[in-house]
């Protein structure tokens, strides 16, 4: 099931991973909604807001670099980026009153 996400109060990024070549990113987070308890999603996102959330963190002085891992595929010409989040700077990467430019998806398992 997918929907798009029109406000939440507060996310919490844990991984973002793509594909080279993909048009989109995958974006596992906690989403908070007003009135509400955070909830696990798997966000489907543009590189546009990817790179805006990796502006974010680093105007607050995150290294993001750090958390990314480089998979290549074998046989392929490709490889997997994968930017896991969940303790890599001793905090959680939050992200309060973001908005994404691009459509978003949400799949909730």
């Amino acid at each position: 099931m997918s929907k798009i996400i029109s406000l939440y109060q507060r996310l919490t990024i844990n991984r973002i991973s793509f594909e080279t070549g993909d048009r989109t990113v995958k974006a596992q987070c906690l989403v908070q909604l007003p009135n509400a308890e955070p909830s696990p999603v798997l966000l489907v996102i543009s590189h546009t807001d990817m790179n805006r959330i990796f502006a974010r963190l680093s105007a607050a002085g995150l290294e993001y670099g750090e958390s990314g891992t480089e998979i290549p595929l074998p046989d392929e010409d490709t490889s997997v980026f994968d930017y896991s989040f969940q303790n890599v700077f001793g905090q959680e990467i939050v992200l309060e009153n973001f908005q994404f430019m691009n459509q978003v998806k949400e799949i909730r398992a």
